[in-house]
């Protein structure tokens, strides 16, 4: 129900994608990228992907849809597919935060900790979601401008699981 169809990369800085394509063209969309202080495997409890929010709704223009419950009704679950497997993300709560300040963690004391910062994003969610979370589970945030304010982000935040291949075929 979205358009977020595109390339994830990753360089040793959060500045270069925000100007440049997936392929190191410079072009004023970006490309979604992840943290620079993510692995790049999808194996850090917290994942965090930035991409630009189009007016036209492209890159994570179409984010802001799950600012609304009908729209997460209707599409609560996202795929990501990479080189070393798939997996599923079941969205778990949206939030409106200040990019003045770090609103994303990449790393936790403890199991209990984690789960505070989920509860905690979860109280402030745009839409809501019984998507269980537990204390090993890791989890993809996806951020993006928004418009509330001067410098607001929207947080799009989802359990990922990845997708066992059937043995059998």
């Amino acid at each position: 129900g979205t358009n977020v169809d595109y390339p994830v990369v990753q360089t040793d800085n959060n500045d270069f994608y925000l100007t440049h394509l997936y392929n190191g063209e410079s072009n004023a969309s970006g490309a979604l990228f992840l943290d620079c202080r993510n692995n790049g495997l999808f194996m850090d409890q917290n994942t965090v992907i930035y991409g630009h929010h189009m007016r036209n709704g492209s890159m994570f223009g179409s984010l802001e849809l799950y600012k609304g419950q009908d729209f997460y009704d209707e599409y609560p679950v996202m795929l990501l597919y990479t080189p070393d497997g798939d997996y599923l993300v079941e969205l778990i709560c949206g939030t409106v935060e200040d990019g003045n300040y770090e609103f994303v963690r990449f790393s936790f004391e403890d199991g209990d900790d984690f789960c505070s910062y989920i509860e905690s994003h979860r109280s402030r969610s745009t839409f809501q979601s019984n998507v269980e979370i537990g204390p090993k589970d890791r989890i993809i945030s996806l951020c993006t401008c928004s418009y509330e304010w001067d410098n607001a982000r929207y947080m799009l935040i989802g359990k990922l699981t990845p997708i066992m291949e059937d043995p059998t075929r």
